[in-house]
Formats: C-alpha cells, structure tokens, sequence
C-alpha cells in the first residue's frame, strides 16, 4: 500500500446510511492547506465558494438536466466545481438558479434539487453531521462549519422551550430568494433525518419569499405548518428529535473532521460585514424608539457618511437593513401573543399605528391582525 505524502491527514472511513453506501476518502496535506490559506486579510473576498454550489450542480445533472450551459450563463467555470475552495463571481449563483428554473420549467426546483443530490457533494457538513451523536450535535456543527461555504451569511440554532430553531439569513439579516431557501430547508430536514435514521417532522418551516400557488408538496416533504411571507428561512425542530441518538456516530471521525474544519477556518479570517454589526445593534437597540442612522454610526464607531458608503458597498442601505429588521421581528412578536398590535409598533420604533400596518401590509400582504390570527 502506498504510503500517504508526509504531514498529510487521510481518511478513509465507510459510512452507512438507510439505503446508502458511501466512502469517504481523502489526503489533506498540511503544506498545501498553508499554501491555500495564507492569503492576507486584506485582499480576502467574502462570497460563495464552490461548495455551495456542488450539491445544486450535482442535483441538478440527477434529475436530468446538463448542467454546463447552466454553468456558462452564470459565468462560472466548470473547473470550479471540482474545487470546493474556490470562490464564485458575485451574483452568479443566483443567475443559475434563476436559468436552472426557466430551462426545467420547474418552479419547486429547490426541494427537488435538494432530494437529488448526492449526499457526498454536501461535503465535509455531510460527513460531520452524519457522524455526530445527537441531531443537536448536528445542526449546531453544521452552524460551525458555514463559513466553509459562505462568509457572507449566517446559521444558526437556538434552542427554546418549544423548539429548537435553525435560521439561515444575508448581511443585515435578509432571506435568500425562494430556490434556495427551499434547497438550504430541504437539505436541512433530509440531513437531519438521515442522522436520527427516522421520518421526524418540523413544528414549523418558514420562508421569506410569497406563498406559491401550489403548496401541495411543500406539505409533503415538510408535513408541517408552513409559513410565508415572514421575513425569514428558518425550520423549528421538536425537542425529542433534537435529543434522537445517531445509530451511526462516529466520535473518531467527527473529532478528526472538527479539527480539520478548525484549521480551515483559522486561516479563514471571519466576516464583519457593517450591515450585520447594525442589525445586531438593532436587536439590541429596539423598544428604545425609532432608530437613527446617525445613533448607529456613533455605535459602529464611524461617520454617517462612511456608514452610508460600507453599507452601499455590500448592496444594501440604512433603511433596508431597519426594514428587514422591523418586518421579522414584527412577525416574531405578533405570532408570541405577548404583546398587542399597538404594543408591537412601540418596540419597532412606530410613532404611529398607522404607519406600522402600511409597513407591515408592504411587507407581508395581510393586517397585523390577519397574522395573528394565523398564528
């Protein structure tokens, strides 16, 4: 047997899955990690890397359709797909979906995508989550590990009496469009399934995005509540199946993987973008009145006008940052009952009720009311 290149890491591990059987089997070389990961700081470009795109292209090639003319109207070239580090054009995963969903003609292509994949195009997350004790363990690793696939946004899990929460959201705290919410979703609750080893439903899936004329198979594949139009991509996950032993853990393999992420990500210098240092100051902020541009930039330690300038830089403003803040939080704080209607429009920052129900009918289509009683 030939003998693997000195300081590299090998693994080489068979896992089983219901209906599955796949091999794991790579050579990390740590003199390549340092010369892959050495970049300065200064010249790092936040985006996508490949591995985001690995399971959409290799999802897409199973239920059919080439994936390369795809690829090319996107500006993306193929070679890219077989290096999970590497970094797309900006905007370009959005223009393959957007030409993925007019050449299918299928507008539940996120799920379906999201079902065809091969579990090993989900990458290192695949293997982690699928080795880890609990599905808690799990999702709290895949939280870990996002910023192998995207500096730029953000995973993560809570837990509440109730549930625990899994919720994906963009610098400032935005959803993604539909596809691939529905994708990160699905992909979500078929990991999650695949590590407990049986069909557990979510209490709750929400979306962003308006409710499709057809909802039929979103109730079936999430066989729960679903809601739109909430400002957020998130999945809320029932206690008993967070606690759900893996039949399939592996402490050895897990551990080994989790050390290997951790030297990726430590010459991966973490993201600060400034519209999510102002949305966090948001969350900290509301129920003290209406927020000013001018309070955040004293807060962020910067002019108004730079804040203006960096936050223009990553797409976005001061009012649709505080817009994307008011309307999830609104939804979060009418559908918790603690609160009546004109209470919720205090702790946004409202002077007027008035002017709270024209933002929220902007937002969502429906009264304040009309939510609640759907809550």
């Amino acid at each position: 047997m030939q003998r693997p290149p000195c300081g590299a890491v090998v693994l080489s591990v068979l896992i089983c899955v219901p209906g599955l059987r796949w091999q794991l089997s790579a050579a990390m070389d740590r003199q390549t990690l340092r010369q892959t990961y050495s970049a300065s700081m200064t010249s790092w470009q936040a985006g996508l890397t490949a591995r985001a795109l690995r399971p959409v292209v290799a999802g897409i090639e199973a239920l059919g359709q080439t994936s390369a003319p795809l690829l090319t109207h996107a500006g993306i070239a193929p070679s890219l797909v077989a290096d999970p580090d590497g970094r797309l054009p900006p905007g370009s995963m959005m223009k393959f979906w957007e030409r993925a969903v007019g050449v299918t003609g299928d507008d539940r292509l996120g799920m379906h995508v999201a079902m065809a994949a091969p579990i090993t195009t989900f990458d290192v997350h695949a293997y982690a989550m699928l080795s880890s004790p609990t599905l808690r363990d799990a999702y709290h690793r895949a939280c870990r590990y996002q910023r192998l696939i995207n500096e730029a946004t953000e995973l993560t899990f809570r837990e509440t009496p109730k549930a625990g929460v899994l919720r994906h959201g963009r610098p400032g705290g935005a959803s993604v469009p539909r596809q691939p919410a529905e994708f990160l979703v699905t992909s979500w609750l078929r990991l999650g399934r695949l590590v407990t080893g049986s069909t557990w439903t979510p209490t709750q899936v929400f979306f962003a995005h308006d409710r499709p004329a057809d909802v039929r198979e979103h109730q079936s594949v999430f066989g729960t509540a679903l809601r739109f139009t909430s400002g957020q991509t998130a999945m809320h996950i029932p206690p008993t199946a967070l606690k759900s032993a893996n039949p399939r853990a592996d402490p050895t393999l897990v551990a080994l993987l989790d050390r290997y992420t951790a030297t990726l990500l430590d010459r991966q210098p973490a993201l600060t973008s400034v519209s999510g240092r102002l949305r966090a100051w948001l969350v900290e902020a509301h129920g003290a009145g209406a927020p000013a541009a001018s309070q955040a930039a004293k807060v962020l330690a910067m002019s108004e006008r730079t804040l203006h300038r960096r936050l223009a830089a990553e797409a976005t403003t001061f009012r649709k940052v505080l817009d994307g803040f008011r309307h999830e939080k609104a939804v979060e704080l009418l559908a918790s009952r603690r609160h009546s209607i004109a209470e919720v429009a205090f702790l946004l920052g409202y002077a007027e009720l008035s002017a709270f129900y024209r933002a929220f009918r902007r937002w969502t289509s429906r009264s304040p009311a009309d939510l609640r009683d759907e809550a």
